[in-house]
């Protein structure tokens, strides 16, 4: 008796635990096929807040595709092949632009790159591990993208770049802040980080509770995290900042309602000198370039001038 009790118990752990955390585990860590904007059922996601700039991203999207690119690839420290379009128009300075996470780039980046391309950088659109034709099978939400991070500035030094700037968004911009204490010995000038979060654990403790996922999910994604993939979900970017070896810039909106805009400010706060912080009245997630152009633009390129030729 006392057997079958135990056999049922063990049953119902893994039917009502067990599996489904497996389940959310793989949904979110595993290989993402991205797609652009235009294969979206935009009916079904009419309220999201990247409806109202379609149009303008599509401009950009456009703008930059009428340039010539050229498809290249880096190899991260752990062997995996990672993928990049990179948009050579003759300039100094060039710009590696990283996405978000579960985002197709084009679709989270042409604003960005056509204006840097209009104020003088080559960009390099590179696309995450795990992501549409990057190689690995497993995304590290920004903790192991952060030697991604590296891999990239590596890549561009050794093609003679002198001058890079890394923008990173959303996983991007955390990304890019894990990575902001690794990049004293390359040719990165500076660092913008544009709405990203704090910490893996603190970002998925909010996304679990706007899609309504039991909080007990989430020690076991902690769990699932560091014995399958090795990875500390609640290291905080912070812990990078501290020792930033290059400029950072942090660019947040307020009505960002994916990444709270105060963890822009805790970042801030921990960071480095030197560093500067932009504050967007009214901007969602990472559109701050669209939303308010002018001010965006005009603070980005006031903090560039600074640190480049």
């Amino acid at each position: 008796m006392i057997f079958w009790v135990i056999i049922g118990l063990a049953a119902a752990v893994t039917a009502f635990f067990i599996a489904p955390a497996l389940l959310i585990f793989v949904a979110v860590f595993h290989h993402k096929k991205t797609v652009p904007f235009e294969e979206y059922n935009w009916d079904k996601f009419k309220d999201h807040y990247y409806v109202p700039y379609l149009g303008r991203i599509e401009r950009e999207r456009d703008f930059v595709w009428s340039h010539s690119k050229k498809t290249v690839s880096a190899t991260a420290h752990d062997g995996v092949s990672l993928y990049g379009e990179y948009y050579d128009l003759g300039f100094k300075r060039t710009a590696i632009l990283f996405h978000g996470f579960n985002a197709e780039v084009y679709t989270n980046l042409s604003a960005h790159g056509a204006f840097l391309m209009k104020h003088g950088f080559n960009v390099l659109f590179a696309v995450h591990r795990a992501h549409s034709k990057s190689g690995g099978k497993w995304s590290g939400i920004g903790l192991r993208e952060q030697n991604d991070v590296l891999s990239w500035a590596i890549w561009a030094q050794q093609n003679g770049i002198s001058e890079i700037l890394i923008y990173g968004v959303s996983m991007g911009g955390a990304a890019a802040a894990f990575a902001s204490d690794k990049l004293g010995s390359t040719n990165v000038r500076a660092i913008v980080c544009d709405s990203g979060f704090y910490s893996v654990y603190e970002q998925m403790k909010r996304d679990t509770k706007k899609m309504h996922i039991p909080r007990v999910m989430l020690p076991a994604q902690k769990l699932l995290a560091r014995v399958f993939l090795r990875l500390d979900l609640k290291k905080p970017v912070t812990d990078s900042l501290k020792n930033a070896a290059v400029p950072v810039m942090f660019i947040h909106g307020t009505a960002d309602e994916t990444v709270p805009c105060d963890w822009a400010k805790v970042n801030y706060e921990a960071c480095a000198l030197p560093k500067e912080l932009l504050i967007v009245d009214g901007a969602p997630h990472t559109l701050s370039i669209l939303y308010n152009e002018t001010l965006t633009g005009d603070s980005l390129m006031a903090f560039i001038n600074k640190y480049f030729a």
